[in-house]
């Protein structure tokens, strides 16, 4: 066979790179130039409007992405509600109108194919709204607290809001997980657009109570037989603890039986208290809740593992990430997620090292973006690929504080109006008031003073920032925070309608340089020194909200 001419293999040669540069974006599986190790990964975290409905602003937001040198994009197929984002017949109550006419994956992954970039479908996995189709149908699926209420019972900070979620019992079978959960993560690793699950809030809610959940009548009832606390055969028969060494947990293997004998009669209260703050044995330490906690763990690897199962049965090429908290030891303990020991069933760790999780300065946050992301890597054994994830509004705590402030006050202006139209407003006014007041008599008068003055201090402060790159918006800004300060108490309610509406316009679209690029940058710099496989960032929607695409672009592109 005749060898190619020097011009044959100089026209061979121009053909594969021009097929290269013809391709466009970059493969999910390109390698360094300088090692030949697998090059850093590149995730975003994206909610369905920034990707938009219709296919000519898919392919745009896909472009952008591809721009931003980004591989995946998380896509949020099930929101905090229990809403979800694709025409499903099955689920086809909790489809958000209009997604039932549009299909965003099929589109998304037309559009995002072609460039080499994945999707992965992200579902919030145990969270549910108050009116959400499940909880509607199957009140008893949701977690318990030991007064019998869900987690929409529960209120947060000192000002008392009212939880607005519901989480489902991720241990009750049938139930939630097996009914409803894994079905439609089934039926979601089915859609040909999909090229991974993506887990959120794989865990119990640790936000609002982690100590409290899960009580439910299943729960109290497994919790004990999961650790064999008593035996189920002879169960008449009951055993002391034979004391043989000093310490008297010491005998614990003596095999004493440590579930009371009023148990199973208890109130929930009793059995709850139990579980949380009973001793194994008489006179020991009050160490039941570690089996409260072990049982939680359990529940939650159960299904991670599940999920593994079903979905590389169905396609075994589908990849499996998962959103985390940022230290695995602590969030077995608080919230179920011992996630270091899923090296099995996840094939992507995806962990949520925000600002928002961090104490201390942003410097400080620095190096202990560094320090935590070591740490993870150590405690996978690096055996997933761990991107690390990185929020963008929690960077600018500092540049966006005064909004928080501000509308801080602004939601104490509105629970302290003088017109008190029932009882429940008449507590928001009063805990408001004592709000306000640090503890003091709850004053209303006194407490709309108060606020009317840490919204004007938080105003003053923002327009340091805003008048050199957006004066016009500031002066816009400064006349309705005049107004309301000069407002009747009849008028007050309007001018602060006004205020909040347009405050919430300049934070929806802040000027180019309200947030500096460098934070971002600096971020990924930080996390990058301890060599994760990659970046995920949170979220398309703060990127644009907050100019930082171009900045991300740049970093990416080293």
């Amino acid at each position: 066979m005749r060898r190619p001419t020097t011009c044959a293999r100089f026209l061979i040669w121009l053909i594969v790179i021009l097929g290269c540069l013809a391709a466009g974006g970059a493969p999910v599986a390109r390698e360094s130039a300088q090692s030949g190790a697998p090059a850093e990964r590149h995730s975003v975290w994206v909610h369905p409007p920034e990707v938009g409905r219709d296919r000519e602003a898919v392919r745009a937001f896909v472009e952008q992405c591809r721009r931003a040198h980004i591989e995946t994009i998380i896509l949020l197929v099930k929101g905090m509600n229990g809403e979800i984002y694709w025409p499903s017949q099955r689920f086809s109550a909790a489809v958000v109108k209009g997604y039932e006419s549009f299909d965003l994956l099929r589109e998304l992954g037309a559009a995002a194919r072609p460039h080499g970039i994945k999707v992965h479908a992200w579902l919030v996995d145990f969270v549910e709204g108050l009116n959400s189709p499940a909880l509607k149908a199957h009140p008893e699926w949701a977690q318990l607290n030991h007064a019998g209420g869900t987690t929409g019972t529960e209120t947060l900070g000192k000002r008392k809001r009212p939880y607005p979620y519901v989480w489902m019992c991720p241990a009750r079978r049938p139930g939630y997980t097996d009914q409803w959960l894994l079905p439609m993560i089934e039926e979601l690793a089915k859609n040909p657009a999909v090229d991974g699950i993506h887990h959120d809030y794989i865990r119990y809610p640790g936000d609002v109570a982690p100590d409290s959940f899960c009580f439910c009548d299943y729960c109290l009832t497994h919790i004990p037989r999961y650790a064999m606390l008593a035996y189920e055969t002879r169960s008449s028969e009951r055993y002391d603890v034979d004391v043989r060494q000093e310490r008297v947990e010491a005998n614990w293997w003596t095999d004493p039986t440590m579930l009371p004998s009023t148990y199973s009669k208890a109130e929930r209260r009793e059995r709850a208290d139990f579980l949380l703050n009973g001793r194994t044995i008489p006179g020991g330490p009050p160490d039941v809740r570690y089996f409260f906690y072990d049982y939680r763990v359990e529940q939650i690897d159960r299904f991670a593992r599940e999920v593994h199962e079903l979905v590389k049965k169905v396609n075994p090429k589908l990849e499996i990430s998962a959103a985390v908290f940022k230290n695995p030891v602590q969030s077995a303990r608080f919230i179920g997620q011992q996630w270091h020991r899923w090296n099995e069933w996840i094939d992507i760790y995806t962990p949520m090292t925000y600002r928002s999780h961090f104490a201390g300065s942003f410097e400080s946050y620095l190096d202990h973006l560094e320090e935590t992301t070591r740490r993870q890597l150590e405690w996978t054994r690096h055996g997933r690929p761990l991107e690390a994830g990185i929020a963008t509004t929690y960077l600018y705590r500092e540049e966006l504080q005064p909004f928080e402030d501000m509308n801080d006050a602004i939601e104490t202006l509105r629970d302290l109006q003088s017109s008190v139209q029932d009882a429940q407003a008449a507590q928001r006014q009063l805990n408001a008031a004592v709000y306000v007041l640090e503890g003091a008599s709850g004053d209303a008068r006194q407490a709309r003073e108060m606020a009317m003055k840490r919204l004007v201090a938080a105003h003053d402060r923002l327009q340091k920032r805003l008048a050199p790159l957006a004066p016009d918006t500031a002066k816009t800004l400064a006349q309705l925070v005049k107004a309301a300060e000069e407002a009747s108490p009849e008028q007050q309610a309007t001018a602060v309608a006004g205020l909040s509406a347009e405050l919430a316009n300049v934070r929806a679209d802040l000027p180019p340089g309200f947030c500096p690029p460098e934070k971002l940058a600096r971020a990924i710099d930080a996390a990058r020194r301890a060599k994760p496989d990659g970046i995920v960032i949170f979220a398309a929607s703060s990127l644009k909200r907050e100019k930082l695409w171009p900045a991300l672009e740049k970093a990416f592109a080293k």
